[in-house]
């Protein structure tokens, strides 16, 4: 399905062969219908076709892919290693710094590109990486930056956490145990601050001083980010042998599960209350790029942060709950998400498993969530099998 299906799909349309940079926005017959380019697929993309060289072998077409990101990538800088979000066909800057996850997007894409470089990455280039770095981890603590991404100044927002976390993963390849104890504090934070114990929940934003904060959006537990932050840790746990990570990773899974899993209709619901369920009027409808997408419908890439964090702490822990799921939900998605005719995952579902869009590509949705979900399901499968 990765290698002859959803890799080909990408690697077939998403370079601008005449401006470079990437295309996202693609209906549900693959056809191009917008030619803005999102500055998150700059990082993202240049990550996806890294990583596939790094999974596979370097294919000439997917170090292109990957090139095409690098070499576009000068202009969305803005400065002070901040990244645009938004940019059009030929590379004017449309929207500016409006997004601390531009920034790792980024950081995470060039690391990987200049990785599977190896020793044809010029010295230069990892220094400037390297720099771009040491800015995101300034403006991680940053409250004027971070509050972009939070609903008002009481709140701090998990996804910035656990981007910092997967980014310094990355960073190991260029720079080894140079930021380790950063990725454990990010790591820490994930399983025993934003996850809390008293509540028994996931938290998605919780107060500045790290305690809960149980009003409007502190109540809300997101299926999909904390699923993605809890397959992160258990990666870094196999890096830096923290053991006890993996069965923090299952715990907190399992509040996923109770609290996330569609029980009548299967897969992962996008978020809720975690004490009600259904959120507050204010929290029902999410939009994606101009698609409202309710509450308890389903989203294409929850439901890959879901199988790859299944995936994993069945294996890590030897959870067989955890299998159980995760080949329901698998059915589920073969069922539901996967289009028949490419391989890639249609966008969104309503609650009962109908199309609510079968674009297979937008400002929000390119080759980044199900492309790494198979490349880490094959990965965790195949190590599986040779233990």
């Amino acid at each position: 399905m990765l290698l002859d299906r959803v890799a080909p799909f990408w690697a077939s349309r998403v370079v601008d062969e005449a401006f470079g940079g990437y295309f996202t926005c693609f209906d549900h017959q693959g056809r191009l219908y917008d030619t803005r380019k999102p500055g998150w697929f700059l990082g993202r993309t240049m990550y996806t076709f890294s990583s596939l060289c790094q999974r596979f072998g370097n294919r000439p077409e997917w170090l292109d892919v990957a090139k095409a990101g690098y070499d576009f990538l000068p202009k969305a800088e803005v400065g002070e290693g901040r990244f645009a979000q938004m940019l059009s066909r030929d590379g004017t800057i449309l929207t500016g710094a409006a997004s601390i996850f531009t920034d790792h997007f980024a950081v995470k894409g060039a690391v990987n590109y200049l990785f599977v470089l190896g020793k044809q990455a010029p010295g230069a280039e990892i220094e400037r990486v390297k720099a771009w770095l040491d800015r995101l981890l300034l403006h991680v603590k940053n409250p004027d930056v971070l509050c972009g991404e939070c609903p008002d100044e009481r709140f701090q927002k998990h996804a910035v956490n656990f981007m910092t976390l997967t980014v310094l993963i990355e960073a190991r390849k260029l720079f080894g145990d140079e930021y380790s104890a950063i990725l454990r504090e990010n790591v820490y934070r994930s399983l025993y601050q934003f996850a809390c114990d008293a509540l028994q929940a996931p938290l998605e934003y919780i107060g500045r001083d790290g305690a809960p904060l149980s009003v409007g959006p502190g109540r809300l537990v997101d299926a999909g980010h904390t699923m993605e932050s809890l397959w992160f840790s258990m990666e870094a746990a196999d890096q830096l042998g923290e053991e006890s990570w993996y069965a923090r990773a299952e715990q907190v899974l399992d509040w996923v599960i109770e609290k996330c899993w569609d029980a009548d209709f299967g897969g992962f619901v996008q978020h809720v209350d975690f004490e009600r369920g259904k959120p507050d009027d204010a929290y029902r409808i999410t939009d994606y790029d101009g698609t409202p997408v309710a509450w308890d419908e389903k989203i294409w890439w929850v439901q890959a942060e879901g199988l790859i964090a299944l995936c994993m702490s069945a294996l890590r822990n030897g959870n067989e709950s955890h299998w159980r799921r995760f080949t329901e939900l698998y059915e589920y998605v073969k069922r539901h998400f996967v289009d028949a005719a490419t391989g890639e995952w249609v966008s969104f579902l309503r609650r009962d498993g109908t199309i609510l869009s079968g674009c297979l590509g937008s400002m929000l949705k390119g080759p980044y969530h199900v492309p790494r979900c198979l490349m880490m399901l094959s990965r965790a499968l195949e190590e599986a099998a040779d233990a």
